[in-house]
This record gives structure tokens, sequence and C-alpha cells, in this order.
């Protein structure tokens, strides 16, 4: 913390960036925000249990997974990589369990004497306590744990958090800057938002998929909140408290009128579809922009977003044998039996420049794609949809 670093002067910088966040989002906080200074090491701890709840699955088996879908290339010590990079990149936060926010001693050093050091500072505070205000609305432990078997879902919500607690953080910067206005609010949010991190910093050892899921909320959740709110203030956020984006077909195209994603895709509990010796890991929801992630792993972007933008539904589940290998299947459901389609041409010709560890046999059924990966056969659409519920 550039100022008050000392831990007795925290809530008194904290209560005054709160007022801050109250008349740039026009709510107010129903409790004053508990706060306190870790050091480095208590954030990596921190990070590695959050990291550890957010996963589907233990890690080790989590990256094993991600790695037989073609999402990231085979990382050893992921967990370590990931919670150094994580770790690099905050200074404050705020930890809806506890309902506290932090500031990590000694890592804001960068910012003293800097000739930005206050207005620094005031970014950082305005957008943590931005997500201390939703917390107390939205009960964000509570909401985050209930999307963990929905990637897709999880990530349209963070859209929404990350977007909004941006965008205050923009005007109460702005609130500084005399004449400032709408015109240089729309030139600097992009600025600001994607400032947020910066991939020309990220290690070439953490893999794309995880730094492009960090980057997304801010840029593309920013602009998804700020036309929210031109198009009805601050009001139709508080909207979107009580209906947040389902899915992040949503924050891609919020000129269409959000449809309610398929969830008859796979059964709930999967077992009867694993091949014997293998056991159920998890299932989870890709989502448009997971999609649109692993087209654009092997096509550019304008033959891979069209291809994902046709997505209605996703669900995949994968299986783990005793000695470690990894099955999956993985059902899509397109806009159209067109749009199934031209997704498994963008799929099948994607993989051949990042092919699956395993081979990958698709079937296509009207607006419906099957893909299994490992399997020694794919299952029989019949045989599939018995095991569905009714």
């Amino acid at each position: 913390m550039a100022q008050g670093g000392a831990t007795d002067l925290l809530p008194a910088r904290v209560a005054e960036f709160a007022r801050v966040v109250e008349t740039v989002r026009g709510r107010k906080f129903d409790r004053a925000v508990a706060a306190e200074e870790i050091d480095v090491r208590e954030l990596k701890e921190t990070l590695r249990a959050k990291l550890g709840e957010s996963f589907p699955a233990p890690m080790e088996e989590t990256r094993r997974t991600l790695v037989a879908l073609g999402l990231i290339e085979d990382t050893p010590g992921l967990m370590d990589r990931l919670v150094d990079f994580y770790a690099s990149q905050v200074i404050a936060f705020y930890d809806p369990e506890p309902r506290r926010f932090y500031v990590v001693r000694g890592a804001s050093a960068a910012l003293e004497g800097a000739e930005l050091e206050g207005a620094a500072e005031k970014l950082i505070y305005t957008h943590e306590l931005t997500h201390a205000l939703q917390d107390q609305n939205l009960d964000l432990d509570r909401r985050i744990k209930a999307l963990k078997d929905n990637g897709d879902g999880a990530l349209a919500l963070q859209c929404l958090l990350e977007g909004e607690a941006t965008l205050v953080m923009i005007r109460a910067a702005l609130a500084d800057l005399p004449g400032a206005d709408a015109s240089v609010e729309e030139q600097i949010a992009p600025l600001l938002s994607a400032g947020t991190l910066e991939k020309s910093n990220v290690p070439k050892d953490v893999p794309a998929y995880f730094t492009e899921q960090l980057f997304f909320p801010y840029v593309e959740g920013t602009a998804y909140v700020r036309r929210a709110v031109k198009g009805g203030g601050w009001a139709e956020v508080d909207r979107l408290w009580k209906n947040p984006p389902l899915t992040t077909s949503e924050i891609l195209h919020p000129e269409a009128r959000p449809v309610a994603p398929a969830t008859d895709l796979l059964p709930r509990h999967p077992d009867g579809l694993a091949p014997s010796g293998f056991r159920p890991l998890y299932s989870d929801t890709m989502g448009e922009w997971g999609l649109r992630f692993l087209l654009r792993r092997g096509l550019e972007p304008a033959e891979a977003d069209p291809a994902a933008a046709a997505w209605r539904g996703d669900r995949v589940a994968f299986f783990a044998s005793p000695g470690g290998g990894i099955l999956y299947l993985w059902r899509v459901r397109l806009d159209s039996a067109a749009g199934a389609e031209r997704l498994e041409r963008a799929l099948q010709k994607s993989r051949k420049a990042n092919p699956t560890p395993k081979p990958e046999t698709t079937l296509r059924e009207g607006m419906d794609l099957l893909i299994a990966g490992g399997f020694p056969a794919a299952p029989d659409w019949k045989v599939l949809s018995a095991l569905l519920p009714r």
C-alpha cells in the first residue's frame, strides 16, 4: 500500500476508498469492510487453497484432462506456476469467503515515490472494494461454488463482477480529472481494463488457456458492463445482479437475445458412459469462449470464431483409468444442423494443427456433435439417449 502502509492505518484507508465506491456506484455498504495485511507467503497459501477449491477435480487430474482435450500442453508443476503467476499480479484483493480485504505487505513497494502513486492506489482499492460491495449483495462465495461444474457460467459471472469493478475504478479515477466526460471514458476504458494484466509480462511457462481466461473478464466484461450502464445506468447493473449472464455467449454477443443453454446433453451421473476400467472424474461446460479458444489453437480467429458462435450448449465428461489415462466424451449443441457441420469441419482442421494426445472420433446428428477422445468406439446415440433424464 502506497500510503498508510501500517496495519493501524489500514481501516481508515479502506473506509476512505469505500466512500469513493459508494459515490461512484450509487449504493451503500451494509457494513464496514474488515481489512488486514498479509505477507507474500500467506498470499501464496491463500491462492493455492482457492485454486484447489476452484478446480472441478484434484489439480493433477484436472491438468491431465485439460491436456487430453487439447486446451494446454503437458505442463508439470502447473499449480506452482499458477500460484507464482497470480501472486505476481496482486497488491490487494477482496476474499469473499472470510469477507475480508487484504493488502499484501511489501507488494506495493514499486508504487512508492512514483508520480502516479496515489492514483494507482485509488485504482486498486476502488476495484477490490467494489467486489466487497458486490459480495454484500450477491453472496459471492455461494454463487461461485455453485458454478464449480460449469466453467462457462463461472466465467460469465466473472465478466459481470470484474467488468463492474473495473468501471467503478475507471470512474473513480476520472473524478480527479477536471473536465473528464464520457468521451474521455471512452478513450481510457480500454486502456485501463487491458492494463489490469500485462500479457507481455506473463511467464512463458504459464499456459495461454489460463492467461486468456484471466484477461477475458477484464476486457470483455468491462465492455459488457459499460454497454449496460450506457443503456440504463447503474440500475441496469442492479438488474444484472438479480439475473447475471449465464454464458460467455451473452458477453460475446450482447446485441443478441440471451438463449438458455441446452442442459439435456449428457447424464448428470455419467457412470454408464465410462469404458471398462475407467471411472468418472467430473463433468463441465466449456461454453463458447472455451470452444473458441480451442479452435483458435489451430485456426485464425476469422475462421474459429464464427464456428464457435453457433454454440447453444455443451457438456463434457472426463474419465480416468487407475494408471492415469484420460478419456472424454463431449457433446456440443449448435444453432442448426449447418452449424454442427461447420463446427465439425473447423474442429477437424484445428486438430490437424494441434492434435490431441489420443485419437478423437466425432459423430454428428442434427444440431449435435459428439466428440469422443480416446474411446475404443464412440457411444451409440440410442445408448446415450437412453441414459439421459426424461
